[in-house]
């Protein structure tokens, strides 16, 4: 039989951590990286104890993890939580035999957005690469590194869900997107320097027709248009602070 453990990236401000663990109270090892001043709101008594490790989107990620030596690894964040029918389901892969198993795992995420449940995630794509075997493919930035030709293929999917709350009001929503954005710039920072303009509004506008129709988040109305919206409005927010970032020193200079 194999274990199973669990990466939950948490950041100032999350309301429904101790929902998320909850959530994955049966996992073998919990470990949550917090980004932000304070401590984590982990709830009462939750069993097994997670290790709590404070990190900073510059830092690398695994150095952080080297108490899960589990066979599977499943990344969430804190403001998700695993509803009951992928809870079953990973239960059950954790009693297959490995060798039969694909290597990872994409699932399903819905976000709660203007009182209802819409297809799709704020924080990516959806279905998304959220699990596999131990901590391959986990990327610095803490997101599954799917540039990667390998990770990209071969993952098997998962039918239960992943239940996002980052979004259930709208002013929540719009904050989150500030907040990400600014780690999400903090990574591009640390790529291949600053996009241009054209390539920002590309990649906001591939967010948004990616979510919008080829996860079907049309099909919800108001809620899915919102959430495409402020995916989008996210992705082009990451670029414009990456690019203010890079404009800014060369003026001051």
């Amino acid at each position: 039989m194999s274990t199973l453990g669990v990466v939950v990236f948490s950041l100032q401000g999350m309301k429904h951590l101790a929902q998320c663990l909850e959530s994955v109270r049966w996992a073998d090892v919990i470990v949550v990286l917090h980004a932000g001043d304070g401590e984590p709101s982990i709830g009462a008594d939750p069993r097994p104890a997670p290790i709590l490790q404070k990190f900073s989107p510059k830092q690398e990620i695994r150095q952080f993890c080297q108490g899960i030596k589990t066979d599977w690894v499943l990344h969430l964040w804190g403001e998700e939580r695993v509803e009951g029918e992928l809870s079953e389901e990973l239960r059950a892969l954790c009693k297959a035999e490995l060798p039969q198993s694909p290597l990872r795992y994409r699932i399903p995420i819905r976000s709660r957005l203007l009182g209802r449940w819409a297809e799709g995630s704020l924080w990516g794509s959806s279905p998304a690469l959220r699990l596999s075997r131990e901590l391959e493919g986990l990327a610095p930035g803490g997101w599954w590194h799917e540039t990667d030709r390998r990770l990209r293929q071969g993952s098997g999917l998962l039918r239960g869900w992943i239940g996002d709350y980052s979004s259930a009001r709208l002013g929540d929503g719009v904050d989150r997107v500030n907040l990400v954005s600014s780690l999400w710039a903090e990574r591009l920072q640390e790529g291949s320097g600053s996009p241009t303009s054209a390539a920002m509004a590309l990649r906001s506008l591939r967010v948004f027709v990616r979510l919008l129709f080829m996860n079907g988040v049309f099909s919800h109305g108001l809620a899915g248009l919102t959430l495409s919206a402020l995916a989008a409005y996210a992705t082009l927010l990451s670029g414009a602070r990456v690019w203010e970032a890079g404009n800014v020193r060369q003026i001051a200079g």
